[in-house]
């Protein structure tokens, strides 16, 4: 199929999985005839179903349609295709922002600066948080601490005694 078809996966995938309706059924079945690269998706696709289909899950529809219909089925070069638009575009409004007066390079940075100052000034608050409720966090944890002792010893007692009277 990759590189091969240029047809829409997705009808192919819904005859396999036995939702499309009486019609449209006909169509795909007529067009798996006379393409290859479906026929063998779709056998792909009735191979997969059935290893899902031996699988126990707790629940019965544990793997979502929609996921799987959402997996990437584009060739690699239709991939590279939108990476190069992708970049054409970033450069072309890099040297727009060029043209009137702005440095994408510059606009990155203070943007860069803004996050860092955002994540200090979150920084300086927290310790001032801290530094607010440190003996009060300390006293907490240290009465944590002492009632994690007292059940640990319960438990050792009750286990002890349990194993004397067995």
């Amino acid at each position: 199929m990759k590189g091969q078809c240029p047809c829409d996966p997705e009808p192919v995938f819904e005859l396999a999985d036995g939702s499309l309706a009486p019609e449209r059924e006909r169509e795909i079945r007529a067009h798996l005839r006379g393409c290859s690269g479906c026929q063998t998706l779709y056998e792909r696709e009735l191979r997969l179903n059935a290893s899902l289909g031996s699988l126990e899950f707790e629940e019965a529809n544990s793997v979502c349609r929609g996921v799987a219909m959402a997996l990437p089925t584009r060739s690699t070069k239709a991939r590279l295709l939108w990476a190069a638009l992708a970049v054409v575009l970033l450069l072309t409004a890099s040297v727009a922002m060029m043209l009137y007066g702005t440095n994408l390079a510059v606009l990155v940075i203070d943007a860069m600066n803004v996050f860092w100052g955002f994540v200090a000034g979150f920084a300086d608050v927290i310790q001032v948080i801290f530094a607010a409720i440190g003996q009060a966090l300390l006293v907490a944890l240290a009465i944590g601490a002492f009632v994690d002792l007292v059940i640990a010893a319960v438990y050792l007692a009750v286990s002890r005694r349990r194993a004397i009277e067995a």
